[in-house]
């Protein structure tokens, strides 16, 4: 491990992750959406269609969410990196240098 925290000390830091899923999964599912209805004009199976979207619909967040956080994670080490005092896990801190 690299002993990076996945949770960076906020109380509500996941709710970002959950941004990032719900804005991709709707995404994918619009994007999914209109290609088939396109492939299958003029007459789409409306019925598969929909039984296909309430699927999606219920299985995309759960399995997207750790791909979510991940993501949420770099954003938020891109606007705030990472200090070696704050480094959590088994990762050793550097010591403090030698006064002289």
């Amino acid at each position: 491990m690299c002993g990076l925290e996945r949770e960076r000390g906020e109380r509500d830091f996941f709710l970002g992750a959950m941004m990032f899923n719900l804005i991709g999964v709707e995404m994918v599912f619009a994007l999914v959406l209109t290609v088939w209805i396109l492939l299958t004009l003029p007459n789409p199976p409306w019925v598969a269609i929909f039984v296909v979207g309430v699927i999606l619909m219920l299985a995309a967040p759960v399995i997207f969410y750790p791909f979510s956080k991940m993501l949420w994670l770099a954003v938020d080490l891109i606007f705030r990196p990472e200090r070696d005092d704050t480094l959590g896990g088994d990762r050793p801190i550097r010591p403090p240098p030698p006064t002289v």
